[in-house]
């Protein structure tokens, strides 16, 4: 929970400066629209590159141990986040500030994209099974956490300096400080015990030779189930911490401190929502839950949108409450309903692509879709709209995929017998 925490930490910190200081910092252009855009294109960038650690870190989580591999996924997303801090911006450097600021989120977003799948996997193969919604919970307030630290942590800048001081450096300091977070987090994981579940496997010589390959030939199905089972969880955590935050004030002319306060109620809000949300599968059942998570996202982006539109401090702040509230439970029951869909040989891998492979499609390129359709339509009522249609395809892929999980279960059976077979001829 607390490597998870730094790690979203360091991606958040990231995403809230994306949308108060980076656009004029790095991408200074004489269009405002050109401007966002391109800042939020170095947002996405980060989520191209989270499948491929995804894909890498999981093969090696699964292959090799989850603990060694959580460890160097937080070093590489660390250090990249601790050197953005250094760097020049584009007055100082031209061009070249926006290309080291696009190497370096490259590289934090491949970190990254080892985090989640391994602290799930870890987290929920030390769990009794009973328990297991309510701990995968408290890997997934580790979300929560890094995005009340990161809020927090730019809220408070922004309260003391003046703009500028922080267009000067006051930026800086919250990316510099990741590298306490990331002493503090090697500490930690230094202490954690392996997953029981990858003991037993490799002392009976039962790990996977190429979990990527297996994953991908044996579970693809259940890998695009999975990911479309989270885009819409990603569109809507995205759109409001990086998208809303930019429309609070371009669009509303909510001071930048009041902008990231509403952020930081909704991040309050939804890590109590987390917890809920994991007690609830333990008792009502992982699907269940997170249907009624992925329905409310609906009335959630509307809520959220409107009240932006009436420009009111009072309402955004309880609105962002509401959504808060509303966007955390189904992400409360993911952890523990994804670590159901794999099989122990490839569970690294499969929670990893699914998760990360959404994340790119809903969260990183959600800013992007949401200003294209403001700016098209006129309307941010355009981007509520959109977060319900990928709501709609949660709902479909979650009651599909058991059907899904007991073909593949069948199948792998009939695989393994034939293999034995095979051996026994």
């Amino acid at each position: 929970m607390i490597g998870n925490t730094i790690e979203f930490y360091d991606f958040s910190v990231y995403g809230t400066l994306t949308a108060v200081v980076f656009g004029r910092l790095f991408f200074a252009t004489d269009d405002p629209f050109l401007t966002s855009f391109l800042a939020f294109g170095t947002f996405a960038v980060g989520f191209l590159s989270r499948p491929i650690g995804g894909m890498i870190f999981g093969h090696l989580g699964d292959k090799y141990g989850r603990k060694p591999v959580l460890v160097a996924s937080l070093l590489t997303m660390g250090i990249a986040t601790t050197l953005m801090g250094a760097l020049p911006t584009l007055a100082q450097a031209g061009i070249v500030a926006p290309i080291l600021l696009v190497v370096l989120r490259f590289i934090q977003g491949f970190g990254i994209g080892g985090e989640w799948g391994g602290a799930t996997t870890l987290m929920m193969e030390s769990t009794p099974a009973k328990r297991r919604g309510f701990f995968g919970a408290a890997v997934q307030t580790g979300s929560g956490m890094g995005i009340i630290l990161a809020t927090g942590l730019v809220t408070l800048l922004f309260v003391v300096l003046t703009p500028e001081q922080i267009n000067a450096w006051g930026w800086r300091i919250p990316l510099l400080f990741s590298i306490v977070l990331v002493v503090i987090g090697l500490i930690v994981r230094s202490h954690i015990e392996e997953s029981p579940d990858f003991a037993r496997r490799e002392a009976s010589a039962t790990i996977a030779k190429t979990p990527l390959l297996e994953a991908l030939a044996r579970h693809w199905k259940m890998v695009l189930v999975a990911i479309g089972m989270y885009i819409a969880v990603a569109a809507f955590g995205f759109t409001q911490g990086v998208f809303f935050i930019n429309y609070l004030i371009n669009g509303a002319d909510f001071p930048q401190y009041l902008a990231t306060i509403a952020n930081l109620v909704a991040a309050v809000t939804y890590l109590v929502a987390t917890l809920i949300g994991g007690l609830l599968s333990d008792r009502f059942g992982r699907p269940v839950v997170y249907l009624v998570g992925g329905v409310l996202l609906i009335p959630a982006s509307f809520i959220m949108f409107g009240s932006g539109m009436t420009g009111s401090v009072p309402i955004v702040m309880i609105a962002m409450a509401i959504v808060g509230l509303f966007s955390g439970i189904a992400y409360g029951a993911q952890a523990s309903l994804f670590f159901e869909l794999f099989p122990a040989r490839v569970r690294y891998t499969g929670v990893s692509l699914g998760f990360q492979i959404a994340a790119v499609l809903g969260g990183g390129l959600s800013p992007l879709i949401a200003s294209s359709l403001v700016e098209a339509t006129g309307s941010v009522m355009s981007v509520a709209i959109y977060i319900s249609a990928l709501s709609l395809l949660l709902v479909v892929c979650t009651l599909v995929a058991p059907r899904v999980l007991e073909a593949e279960k069948k199948r792998s059976g009939e695989l393994d017998r034939e293999r034995t077979n095979e051996g026994k001829a």
